[in-house]
């Protein structure tokens, strides 16, 4: 059986919005619950990046919210996570984590990033590389996956495209600044989930009036936020994020794309779903 950690996480009412837990508060107990199997039964973060010079990026994440979670409703929740080697050469690490209140559980994430080879500098710069042998052997046999974890955003993309209904669009512009960086000064992968969510409010003060439906973006729970990440914002960076809202049968879907401001032919830097 796959090892876990389990821990109990003190909640506080900044990780919440009146209707639920925030994406971007998420986010950060996911990476910390990755972090923290990986000290329980591998090492740990801090050993895996200046012995090991070992990192990981995160390519793919998913949100799903289950049952509901609000401030009023518990002092804590009960964390469980595990983690899984993936891909034919061990090219991908696997983190899943579920989040369980009252209710049961509340939410439920699974991220999968790539190993890379860190050159030692303090940019933490590094290639991708499959996992190194000694790290590999770490993991139990029912710990490693032979085939590669998919990302979906292309095809949910392709989905409201196709099927759904274009209801606005919206260009907004967002700086990293310090505080929205890790140790290298590159954003926080957990950071994005905010700039989209920022972005959607945005568009939808902007918009809401002429097209009313939109509104319920303000005022009830996201149901699933889906993201992939192609390449890494660095400090100082000014974004702009293209967000379109779709209307699909009874749902709402927002889709952000991340990128820098003035390199507009440079692709996104990260894609960000989110669906109500």
């Amino acid at each position: 059986m796959p090892r876990s950690s389990t821990y109990e996480a003190v909640l506080d009412a900044s990780l919440f919005t009146p209707a639920q837990l925030q994406p971007t508060a998420v986010g950060r107990l996911a990476f910390q619950a990755g972090t923290r199997w990986m000290r329980d039964h591998v090492c740990s973060h801090r050993t895996l990046v200046h012995e090991h010079r070992v990192g990981f990026v995160l390519w793919s994440w998913q949100l799903e919210y289950v049952h509901p979670l609000r401030f009023p409703d518990a002092d804590d929740a009960v964390v469980e996570v595990t983690a899984r080697i993936r891909g034919p050469r061990a090219s991908q690490l696997e983190v899943e984590m579920t989040l369980e209140g009252p209710a049961g559980v509340a939410v439920r994430t699974r991220a999968a990033s790539v190993p890379l080879r860190l050159s030692g500098d303090e940019a933490l710069s590094g290639v991708p590389r499959p996992l190194p042998d000694a790290l590999v052997a770490a993991f139990h046999d029912d710990e490693i996956e032979r085939t590669a974890h998919r990302s979906q955003v292309r095809a949910l993309r392709a989905g409201f495209e196709r099927d759904g209904e274009q209801l606005a669009a919206a260009v907004s512009e967002f700086r990293v600044h310090r505080h929205h960086c890790e140790v290298a000064d590159q954003w926080y992968w957990a950071e994005t989930l905010g700039f989209a969510a920022g972005a959607r409010e945005e568009l939808v003060l902007k918009y809401g009036k002429a097209v009313p439906g939109l509104r319920r973006a303000q005022a009830e729970p996201i149901r699933r936020v889906d993201v992939t990440w192609l390449r890494a914002g660095q400090l100082w960076d000014l974004l702009q994020v293209r967000t379109t809202a779709h209307r699909l049968g009874e749902g709402l879907a927002f889709v952000h794309e991340l990128g820098l401001a003035d390199d507009e032919d440079g692709g996104p830097y990260a894609v960000v779903v989110e669906r109500i």
